[in-house]
């Protein structure tokens, strides 16, 4: 919440956006995750970084480099930046999305929820933002709102994943949500990548 504001203002989110993205996809190259069941990584781009003008050359450079498959990579997008669409973004996403990748939309129903950016960008993905989610658990009349946005979600069809989900109680009410995928410290805090390669082995034998 602070440092990102901050990186952005003075514009060394750029650097760190393509230095973030090239590692994930020298991860991919390099781990085998499609052999372990994951399908894509997801990136988040700031709003400093869609609106440049270079963006797409640049991402293109980066996956050729590695022999990275687009649709490896799913990248998200806050709702932040989806809300200011000016025309450098929507050709970004356009043309990333024509390349192969596919977008979330990253924090939903902080503030800027609109549906015609829903409509008009390519996203497979809707993210709700964890506030909302907990706030839905304590407070009934935020539940109605949150389930409405939910069956509007699902009738765009689009996934929906749900943040923030800590406890075996709060699973629970995602899954009777009927909602596509869930995010949270109740899985696992964040990993350095052995540690997450590693995890993700552990789980599919768990699993078997």
């Amino acid at each position: 919440e602070e440092f990102i504001p901050i990186s952005e203002e003075d514009g060394s989110i750029l650097k760190i956006g393509e230095c973030v993205f090239e590692k994930v996809c020298r991860f991919l190259k390099t781990s085998s995750l499609s052999l372990l069941g994951i399908k894509y990584i997801e990136v988040n781009l700031s709003v400093v970084q869609c609106m440049e003008n270079n963006l797409v050359q640049k991402l293109k450079r980066i996956m050729n480099t590695y022999n990275i498959n687009p649709s490896e990579i799913n990248l998200e997008i806050t709702e932040t930046a989806a809300a200011n669409r000016v025309e450098m973004l929507n050709n970004n996403v356009i043309e990333l999305n024509k390349l192969g990748i596919e977008f979330s939309l990253d924090d939903y129903g902080t503030g800027y929820s609109n549906m015609n950016y829903m409509l008009e960008l390519p996203f497979k993905i809707v993210k709700i933002d964890k506030n909302i989610f907990w706030t839905a658990l304590k407070d009934e009349r935020a539940m109605v709102a949150l389930e409405s946005t939910i069956a509007m979600i699902k009738k765009l069809n689009l996934e929906i994943v749900v943040e923030g989900v800590e406890t075996e109680k709060q699973l629970q009410k995602v899954k009777e949500l009927e909602c596509n995928y869930v995010q949270g410290n109740y899985f696992s805090r964040p990993l350095p990548r052995a540690e997450f390669k590693e995890y993700v082995i552990n789980f599919n034998k768990r699993k078997q």
